[in-house]
């Protein structure tokens, strides 16, 4: 009878499963260990084809032994018997080969528990044994996956195993063994195509393709997979042998293409016809059913496929090979960018349809995403035309240099159309004058991701003058200017609340001009002298011209648009790399005092700086004149109607109740509405006109405007037309009047500029049978977004005065 006293001749041991005690010492434990490890060895081998209820019940109740027992011996001090027994006796083969072959959910749970214990059981004679690296991926390769569950506890393996070769790289000639290359470094590479560069070589490291098999997998099994990936990628910086395997080896082609097949499966962008998140500020327009006033339904496509790239970030992040990571971004470029995603940019020429829409959008959605400096570099490089600072050649490894010609064959072999005739800022160009409003929206959100996240492009996309930066303004001189933004926009709206909205603004300036300091710029700008100062913008650049065409249609145009066009000129104004001369502030300057009276003397130079300069008409920014154009069209609204300032207000205080439920029918109710005690209405003033005079204490800002200063002389209260005592249906009566009246026409094409009509609107060309619409509570809403647009953009001179120093005494 053998040890365990199982009669194996007769297999009574299947009716009668001995249940041990539990033990008590290190040496009752590893009697019983034994003894379990006695009957997995004797099922199998008693049995030629395991079948049978009752053969997987026992031997699912042996391996759940045999984790009971290391759970409680992992419990007590070291030395830990049962993990070494385990070890010499190599069960982990049997455990193997019973789970292969009873496909038996159980066993197979059962024996991840058991493998994950020996793996975190750090004893010699396991992970660094090939054996036990044989029967691991023997397990996961052929186990059959049934279930998420049952795969992710498989993966998990796999990522026991990296994480224990990125801590003890010792253990790597265990799971990886690459055959020895008759080619060394310094001697004559074989022909290309031989022992290279891009071959799959899963015998060499069946771990790292088992990997790479479940990368762009979903839930536990992709997130260990990727994980584990990252491991194995980043132990390459302390082997050489792993370095140059992986060079060699498809990895890049895998990860590239993966992300390219991710990619193609994108498909049109869709729009979900409600959305309860939609802001008031959409729902009170007259697009609020439109696609633009919905966020596009990217789907788990774009799930799947933004998953891969931010895996590829964090690949570029952990890889401390320079040479890996360079022939990962290599790969990146040919076979992702210039293959994939360059071409898709090219076939969207469709301006009108929904295609560069969707182009757009899912570049954004890529630009948005990802921050890693090198994959961002490489991406904007190439689609903007821009080529990096060729490699330098001469440090490169054999591998290295084999993988760059095998990738400059494939690509000369594609022959891939190049971005220097056709690129992204073209792209953006057509974008912006498409008469489809979803490309127009996602190109001006594509242009605010880029400004906004990768400034050091900024000029890439939007041109500046090759010339040295402006003097510094006098401070008279920006509080003249701030005076005229400031003034321009509180004329449109009575709000009670400008200061502490003009405060805010401030924070929100400093905020973002500070962080744009923290920023390094591009280092593909020729004139070293100017790479750190801010240029003028060039008034002529196409994609400048297409932003102010858009902004001259700003009545008539949807409130998503405007929000996106007005995002698109905060960024260019808080960036350090753009100069506000010309387009926001006016140079030069035009002064009383001739200039045979300057001094020298401190006083009067201080006196001077804070003098008030004058300009002609012809020298009004370009920016700021389309603004005053659109102020006087209110101006013109405001004279025509009685209660037009009445109903500006109270629409810019509904669309600041956010948590207020709000349908696209629903309007003020006339009692809510705030009435002025007289017609004669007097427009919101400064206290006190900035005084050139007046000092201004060193070391602090140079505020053009104290916005502690600034009141209005208008007092509201709230008023119902109907009185208190009026009754319901009456003021129901009222709020339907009111509702109707906000929804007719209002016809803002006199506003506009006489070149560019309302009918050419980038928002209503998509639906030509349709005449042109702007109802009058569309048109307050946008007199709304004018009025915080212009408050913003006062708020960011100010604070660029200071900050960037562009004012001061000299």
């Amino acid at each position: 009878m053998p040890e365990n006293g199982l009669l194996v001749s007769s297999h009574r041991w299947l009716a009668c499963p001995v249940q041990a005690p539990r033990a008590a010492s290190p040496t009752e434990r590893l009697t019983a260990f034994k003894r379990a490890c006695n009957a997995l060895q004797q099922i199998w081998r008693s049995t030629n084809t395991p079948s049978g209820e009752q053969s997987v019940t026992h031997a699912r109740t042996y391996i759940e032994r045999l984790n009971s027992i290391l759970s409680e011996e992992s419990r007590g001090p070291a030395p830990h018997p049962c993990v070494a027994y385990a070890a010499s006796s190599q069960v982990f083969v049997t455990v193997t080969k019973l789970a292969l072959s009873f496909y038996d959910d159980g066993i197979l749970r059962s024996a991840t528990i058991f493998f994950n214990t020996l793996i975190d059981a750090e004893v010699d004679g396991v992970v660094d044994n090939r054996l036990f690296a044989r029967a691991l991926v023997d397990l996961v390769r052929r186990a059959e996956k049934s279930s998420d569950e049952i795969e992710g506890r498989l993966v998990e393996l796999l990522f026991g195993i990296a994480n224990n070769i990125r801590l003890q790289p010792v253990i790597l000639p265990a799971w990886f063994v690459p055959r020895v290359s008759p080619v060394q470094d310094g001697e004559s590479p074989s022909p290309i195509g031989t022992e290279f560069a891009g071959a799959t070589r899963k015998d060499e490291f069946p771990l790292f393709y088992l990997l790479v098999d479940y990368v762009h997998h979903e839930g536990r099994a992709g997130d260990f997979a990727r994980t584990g990936l990252l491991y194995i990628i980043e132990t390459a910086s302390r082997s050489k042998n792993l370095e140059k395997w992986l060079i060699e080896s498809d990895l890049a082609t895998l990860m590239a293409t993966g992300l390219g097949a991710l990619y193609s499966q994108l498909g049109h962008l869709t729009y979900t016809e409600t959305d309860e998140n939609v802001p008031h500020i959409v729902v009170l327009s007259d697009h609020a059913k439109q696609e633009t006033a919905l966020q596009p339904t990217l789907g788990q496509a774009m799930d799947a496929f933004m998953s891969y790239l931010l895996f590829w970030q964090d690949t570029i992040d952990h890889c401390k090979s320079t040479e890996v990571n360079d022939t990962l971004l290599d790969h990146f470029q040919v076979l992702f960018l210039e293959q994939l995603l360059y071409p898709s940019l090219l076939e969207s020429s469709d301006v009108a349809g929904g295609s560069t829409a969707a182009v757009l959008t899912y570049m954004c959605r890529i630009l948005d995403s990802i921050e890693q400096g090198e994959l961002v570099h490489r991406i904007l490089h190439f689609l903007l035309a821009s080529s990096p600072k060729p490699e330098e050649q001469m440090d490169m490894s054999a591998s290295r240099r084999k993988s760059l010609n095998v990738l400059a064959a494939l690509a000369e072999e594609a022959a891939p159309p190049s971005p220097s005739l056709f690129n992204l800022r073209d792209l953006a160009l057509l974008g912006l004058q498409s008469s489809n409003r979803q490309t127009v929206l996602a190109t001006l959100r594509l242009l605010t991701t880029v400004l906004q996240r990768h400034h050091p492009f900024a000029r890439s996309l939007i041109h500046t003058l090759p010339t040295l930066p402006a003097q510094q303004r006098p401070v008279g001189a920006l509080n003249s200017e701030l005076g005229h933004l400031f003034s321009m926009g509180t004329s449109l709206v009575n709000d009670p609340t400008l200061n502490e909205s003009y405060d805010n603004y401030v924070a929100d300036a400093t905020w973002v001009l500070e962080s744009r300091l923290c920023l390094p710029v591009s280092a593909t700008e020729k004139d070293d002298e100017t790479l750190h100062m801010p240029l003028q913008l060039q008034q002529d650049d196409p994609i400048v011209q297409a932003l102010f065409g858009c902004l001259r249609t700003f009545f008539t145009n949807s409130v998503i648009v405007n929000l996106a066009l007005t995002g698109v000129f905060m960024s260019i104004a808080s960036s350090h790399l753009f100069s506000l001369d010309g387009w926001v502030l006016v140079d030069p300057y035009q002064y009383d005092t001739p200039a045979s009276l300057a001094t020298t003397d401190g006083l009067e130079t201080v006196r001077q700086a804070y003098e008030g300069p004058t300009w002609p008409a012809t020298a009004a920014p370009t920016l700021t004149s389309a603004l005053q154009k659109l102020v006087e069209q209110v101006r013109q609204w405001q004279q025509e109607l009685p209660d037009f300032d009445v109903l500006v207000a109270a629409r810019r205080e509904l669309l600041h109740q956010e948590d207020r439920p709000c349908t696209p029918q629903e309007s003020l109710d006339p009692s809510e509405l705030p009435m002025p005690h007289s017609a004669d209405r007097s427009r919101p003033s400064y206290s006190g006109s900035p005084d050139p005079s007046a000092p201004m204490s060193h070391g602090r800002s140079p505020h053009a405007v104290n916005p502690n200063m600034i009141t209005s002389h208008e007092s509201h209260e709230s008023i119902s037309p109907t009185g208190s005592r009026g009754s319901s249906s009456a003021r129901a009566a009222a709020g339907e009047a009111l509702r109707q009246r906000l929804a007719t026409p209002f016809p803002p094409a006199s506003g506009t500029d006489p070149e560019s009509p309302a009918e050419e609107a980038p928002d209503s060309a998509d639906h030509p049978e349709d005449p042109p619409f702007a109802s009058l509570g569309h048109v307050l809403t946008n007199v709304v977004i004018l009025y915080e647009f212009m408050l913003e953009l006062s708020a960011v001179v100010q604070v660029r005065g200071s900050l960037f120093e562009e004012a001061g005494y000299a």
